[in-house]
């Protein structure tokens, strides 16, 4: 389901319609290319979260982790064990 439109200079170029269906089993197929330009990859872990009506944010779990790093000074001991999680879910 591709569509053509015009860009500023009027030149016409191909798009994909960035469009999907919720299947009766709740499931979505996101597009490749959004999936590459969001950085995520098969076999990523994601965490899903509702941010209100009709809208629903992925973002890959070692990100999270990125995040808060640090922020509990427990002398390293914690990094390893976070880092021991990661090993066994790749």
């Amino acid at each position: 389901m591709a569509e053509t439109v015009k860009d500023e200079s009027g030149a016409r170029r191909g798009r994909r319609r960035r469009t999907t269906r919720l299947s009766s089993k709740n499931q979505v197929t996101i597009p490749a290319s959004e999936l590459r330009a969001a950085g995520l990859r098969s076999g990523d872990v994601v965490r899903v979260e509702a941010l209100g009506a009709g809208r629903v944010v992925l973002t890959r779990v070692d990100e999270l982790v990125a995040r808060y790093a640090g922020s509990l000074d427990t002398g390293g001991q914690l990094r390893h064990q976070i880092d021991q999680l990661g090993d066994e879910w790749r």
